[in-house]
């Protein structure tokens, strides 16, 4: 005997959990199932977002440090933009978010691999199948894994090979302010980009990423190197060696998130912003979206509702993220030349901050 859920997620991360809390506050029974045993383990601990935290019912227990000025670096110049930001504590997020959850609707099952996904003659899904032969059954499927994208690759709405930006930090001493966050570009970051992050306790979080596949493996060796710049010095000790890593999607912006009775949201469909990677703000608006179109196919028990969510996401986001991903093509190569940052500085500087703001913000 099988039980039936009336939504099964496939992933308990930043989309996931969302989805969640959202349809057990409507009392839509629903089932997570993620790989991990531990849903508080991430390459990546920290991130700064722009993001409105009462919006989306989190609270100050999330944040790593309040951030007002974002620095802007070049080889030559340097701009400060008055800001409204935070480093959250991704971890905080998480907890926030589970806490959050009806667990009398929501089920959440650990360390499940899924590897069948089971549809009817009309193509709509009706189970998936773990590496034990574990059957979970449900009206509405989710595709909310990620990179991985365990059921979007393989039916084809996301490619079966992701680009991915990826990047390495350490958590460092920090000699800046505390409340300003910094950028950096230029040949320096061969042509992808660095960042610190302040903490609480002077602490830091430096990193650098980069979006050329050929640098992944020299990732680290490039951070330190990166630590000996005269300028880096002046802002970060580095007084350990433990560093943290991890990819984010650049596919190309997609608009088909929806097939039959499959949802797909969040990084399992690229959609983190392209312009700054920031994920949280834009997956967890993704993910409210997207519930509001499951609860109305549920209630009305018509399938072609959830269509709604990509009507919904593309009004929303679909011009900002093609306007994005142009910018973030010109930005890559353009970066790798330090006279041509240090001219992209002059213009920063020439624009209202209102301007840069949203620019940076991801609300291009």
């Amino acid at each position: 005997m099988y039980k039936m859920y009336d939504v099964v997620i496939v992933g308990g991360g930043t989309a996931g959990l969302m989805l969640a809390r959202e349809l057990g506050n409507s009392k839509k029974k629903t089932l997570i199932l993620d790989r991990k045993k531990n849903l508080l383990n991430f390459s990546f601990n920290t991130l700064g977002s722009f993001i409105n935290l009462e919006e989306f019912q989190l609270t100050d227990y999330c944040v790593a440090q309040k951030i007002d000025t974002a620095v802007i670096h070049s080889k030559t110049f340097k701009d400060h933009l008055e800001i409204d930001a935070y480093i959250l504590d991704k971890k905080k997020v998480h907890e926030e978010l589970i806490a959050s959850i009806d667990t009398n609707f929501v089920d959440i099952k650990l360390d499940v691999q899924i590897t069948e996904i089971n549809q009817n003659i009309d193509a709509n899904f009706t189970s998936v199948v773990d590496k034990k032969g574990t059957i979970y059954k449900g009206k509405i499927f989710i595709d909310a894994s990620g990179t991985t994208g365990v059921i979007s690759r393989k039916i084809g709405l996301c490619p079966k090979v992701t680009e991915l930006a990826t990047g390495v930090e350490y958590n460092v001493k920090y000699l800046g302010n505390s409340n300003e966050a910094h950028l950096m570009i230029g040949k320096d970051y061969k042509g992808g980009y660095g960042w610190i992050f302040p903490l609480k306790n002077e602490r830091a979080i430096i990193g650098f990423g980069s979006f050329d596949t050929s640098m992944i493996k020299g990732l680290k060796k490039k951070l330190n190197q990166i630590l000996e710049l005269p300028n880096i010095k002046k802002l970060v000790n580095k007084d350990n060696d433990l560093v943290e890593g991890g990819s984010i999607p650049i596919t190309p912006v997609l608009q088909k998130f929806i097939q039959g009775n499959l949802v797909c949201v969040g990084d399992s469909v690229s959609q983190v912003n392209p312009i700054v990677g920031e994920g949280y703000k834009f997956i967890f608006e993704a993910a409210i979206m997207a519930s509001k179109a499951i609860i109305n196919a549920l209630n009305k028990n018509d399938l072609n509702l959830l269509l709604d969510f990509e009507k919904d996401w593309k009004k929303r986001f679909l011009s900002n993220y093609e306007r994005s991903k142009i910018a973030q093509k010109r930005i890559f190569a353009l970066s790798k030349y330090d006279f041509l940052t240090d001219f992209g500085m002059i213009l920063l500087k020439l624009r209202a901050n209102k301007k840069n703001v949203q620019t940076l913000s991801g609300e291009y």
